[in-house]
């Protein structure tokens, strides 16, 4: 990542490895930690929940515009996500790091640092991985939690006609505003020498700028909802690649369909419009197609919406059209992010 060379380049594995492993702290389920040949964990349930993602340098994040340690902390909150969203509690994660020849050590230390943080927050440990080699930075991580036997998985496919649609969020579009910043070379970020970054900013005026660009890079949202009060909801999914990208996802799992409240949506839109002008943008795409946000979408039964999460629409039967994602009755144009689109 830009400016995190001070550090002179490992001479091998084993010296990466002794500036990695004195970050990780196993909690008291790792019975064999790092340093074997595979961790052994104790369960609190025989069911497990098990998930993977992989972030990639220039597809999935660009150097200039993060540091290592935020990285860390994005792969495992995506990871995270996945798990929370099926109602179950994180326990460990382990993760795969290539990274080009040459690459500082302290990469590689400051992705750690990053990754067990984030997953010490949420109670689980990181417990191994490997290292290799490639032509850019990866950085896969592969999660998984626990269900007690008395608890249904919360699924994509279990919602019906009149529940409440709702978002463990207070606010989306901030990681599209953040990215928009990004991709538009407007900002810059540095990391700081106690492991704080500098956002820099090229024309921008907006005071919320450098916060968004940090929840672009570094998403930090409540997870334990999905092991809480979400498991209470009829259908569940995180907020991956988009409101109505993934809304669809969930209509078509559960054959209905989802009509967006813009009156819920609008004090959203409003905190992003500043910005939006000064990008010539449109804040509504933003709330609506903008992904990585990693928030709980879920539905529940009228009147049981807990606290953490806030209605944002409905859910109708479906029409003649299929399930599908409304806003305020009419269709959205835009499909929200796709690796392959």
């Amino acid at each position: 990542m830009a400016g995190e060379n001070s550090d002179s380049i490992p001479r091998g594995e084993a010296a990466l490895l002794a500036r990695m492993l004195p970050h990780l702290r196993p909690g008291p389920e790792v019975e064999v930690g790092p340093g074997d040949d595979a961790a052994v964990v104790r369960l609190p349930s025989p069911r497990l929940v098990v998930t993977t993602d992989t972030l990639v340098e220039g597809h999935d994040f660009l150097g200039h515009a993060t540091t290592a340690r935020w990285i860390g902390c994005k792969a495992a909150v995506q990871n995270l996500a996945d798990v929370a969203a099926m109602g179950a509690v994180p326990l460990a994660l382990v993760v795969a790091i290539s990274a080009p020849a040459g690459t500082p050590a302290t990469v590689f230390e400051e992705l750690t640092i990053g990754l067990t943080a984030r997953t010490e927050a949420e109670g689980a440990s990181l417990v191994g991985g490997d290292l290799g080699r490639a032509e850019h930075l990866t950085v896969t991580v592969t999660a998984m939690g626990s269900l007690p036997l008395d608890q249904e998985p919360v699924r994509r496919s279990g919602a019906l006609p009149g529940d409440v649609l709702a978002i463990g969020a207070p606010r989306l579009g901030r990681s599209a505003a953040g990215l928009a910043l990004v991709l538009g070379e407007r900002a810059l970020v540095r990391p700081g020498a106690d492991g704080r970054p500098t956002v820099m900013l090229r024309g921008i005026q907006d005071p919320s700028a450098a916060r968004l660009v940090q929840w672009h890079d570094a998403p930090d949202p409540d997870l334990s909802l999905g092991w809480t009060v979400g498991r209470n909801a009829r259908a569940m999914m995180d907020l991956s690649d988009g409101l109505v990208r993934d809304g669809r996802r969930l209509a078509a799992a559960s054959q209905v369909t989802l009509d967006l409240d813009g009156a819920a949506l609008a004090p959203d839109v409003e905190q992003l419009s500043g910005l939006a002008a000064e990008l010539g943008a449109d804040p509504w795409s933003w709330v609506l197609h903008g992904g990585e946000e990693h928030a709980m979408l879920a539905t529940f039964a009228p009147g049981g919406v807990p606290a953490g999460f806030r209605p944002i629409g409905q859910v109708r039967a479906p029409s003649g059209h299929g399930p599908e994602v409304l806003l305020d009755g009419a269709p959205i144009e835009g499909a929200g992010f796709d690796h392959f689109g």
